[in-house]
């Protein structure tokens, strides 16, 4: 699997939390590393790299600079999916929708938080 050229790096309060969340919509997760005390997960959508969860003490503790960031920094994401309405109704019973489906330029968009607060706006994949 080859890295994007830019990884989101989440910190949330509960790295377990945000696993079982993400795995509910169809995420699979897997360990950082093999340190026991490190709980860093890389997050695969559809077996290609989406993102990674770091419980936020030991993110803060790594970039200190980020000690006084809140949980759910202001921006969002994007995910693009295969099926955007198949993957939307899918999910929509188990998140908390900010913007429901609308259209935007040509392209349908859904938006919802994680439980720590970041923002989620699902997409049809596209080429550019």
């Amino acid at each position: 699997m080859k890295a994007p050229a830019i990884s989101p790096c989440l910190g949330v309060p509960d790295t377990q939390a945000a696993v079982d969340f993400y795995e509910k919509l169809g995420f699979t997760a897997l360990s950082g590393g093999d340190d026991p005390d490190d709980d860093i997960r890389i997050l695969l959508f559809e077996g290609e790299f989406a993102l990674m969860v770091y419980r936020e003490e030991h993110l803060r503790a790594w970039l200190p600079n980020l000690k006084d960031t809140p949980v759910g920094a202001f921006g969002m994401f994007y995910l693009a999916v295969d099926d955007f309405d198949a993957y939307v109704e899918k999910v929509r019973p188990l998140v908390n929708v900010q913007k429901d489906v609308m259209e935007h330029h040509g392209q349908k968009l859904f938006y919802f938080t994680d439980p720590h607060g970041y923002v989620i706006a699902v997409t049809q994949k596209q080429t550019w």
